[in-house]
């Protein structure tokens, strides 16, 4: 008996709710191999992500492999790996280089975010002969292609200029809310303290964090009209950047009662845990306006009183 046919026969054996949530081990295919390695591929560059970048990195290197997953779903069915001579070739020495390489990243550097477009490729070649791999994993190359995009978006935008920006916008949120503000350069000084926004604060990585998810989602689940789509990649950074002045004003509010660096709220809010809550909170409304949007090139639904 096969070592599948015995974990599956274990799990059998299992108490009947138990066993009901417990999947089984699929039979060794082509297809199944081939979306093992691709999922082993993802999780070593996500660990990487984890173990070596800050915590903003490691979600948004979350983010594009799940998003490239999402872009091949639809393929898993009709999924049958076969790649020509050249491509098994090629694909191999080049995924095995990228395995190796990712390995021994401990600290910050950028090649981290070009290996995965890299791994992408290689599986790809893996996965169909080499006319096919670029129109069958387009969208998920694209996807890929996101995260060295991202890096290279965090070295070249203006600070300066995102960082007085931020600083303005944060202080009409705090005068809004009745509080004397004023605005000097990148401080939002209150009666009682404020905050700077240095470059690390000033919301870029947000923004290019929310505008990759406009992508991917523009990828999966493709909106026809032109307009909206240039909407929605107008729209992106916009959320990302409210998103961040609030977080910024509400810091501000919080140093101005006396409670600066080493308190529990300034540093939960300042800090990548703050950050990661409004992050998630810019996704949940970009995707209502999303969805919205697609909503509205849905078919209406049918009269079921006719």
């Amino acid at each position: 008996m096969s070592l599948r046919h015995r974990l599956n026969s274990w799990i059998d054996r299992l108490p009947a709710p138990l066993a009901a949530h417990v999947p089984r081990i699929p039979p060794a295919t082509h297809r199944n191999l081939w979306l093992l390695l691709a999922s082993l591929v993802a999780i070593q560059s996500i660990t990487v992500f984890t173990t070596s970048q800050l915590p903003n990195n490691a979600v948004f290197a979350l983010l594009i492999w799940g998003g490239a997953l999402i872009c091949i779903e639809d393929q898993f069915e009709t999924l049958t790996p076969q790649p020509g001579r050249i491509g098994l070739m090629v694909g191999t020495v080049l995924l095995t280089w990228v395995v190796l390489r990712t390995s021994v990243i401990m600290h910050w550097e950028g090649i981290l975010f070009a290996l995965a477009p890299l791994a992408g490729l290689a599986l790809g070649l893996l996965g169909a002969p080499l006319r096919q791999v670029i129109p069958r994993f387009r969208d998920s190359l694209l996807c890929l292609m996101l995260l060295p995009g991202y890096a290279l978006l965090m070295r070249v935008l203006p600070e300066k200029q995102l960082s007085l920006l931020t600083a303005r916008i944060a202080g009409v949120w705090v005068g809004s809310l009745g509080y004397p503000t004023l605005v000097s350069g990148r401080s939002v000084i209150l009666p009682g303290g404020g905050v700077e926004v240095m470059g690390a604060c000033n919301g870029l990585d947000m923004m290019a964090q929310i505008f990759c998810v406009a992508v991917i989602f523009l990828l999966a689940f493709r909106i026809r009209s032109l307009w909206s789509r240039v909407f929605v990649l107008a729209a992106a950074p916009l959320i990302g950047m409210l998103a961040n002045t609030i977080r910024i004003a509400i810091l501000a509010v919080i140093a101005s009662s006396g409670q600066g660096h080493g308190s529990g709220a300034f540093d939960f809010w300042h800090k990548e845990t703050g950050s990661l809550v409004f992050s998630g909170l810019a996704v949940f409304v970009f995707g209502l306006l999303y969805m919205r949007l697609l909503e509205r090139e849905l078919p209406p639904l049918p009269d079921r009183d006719r």
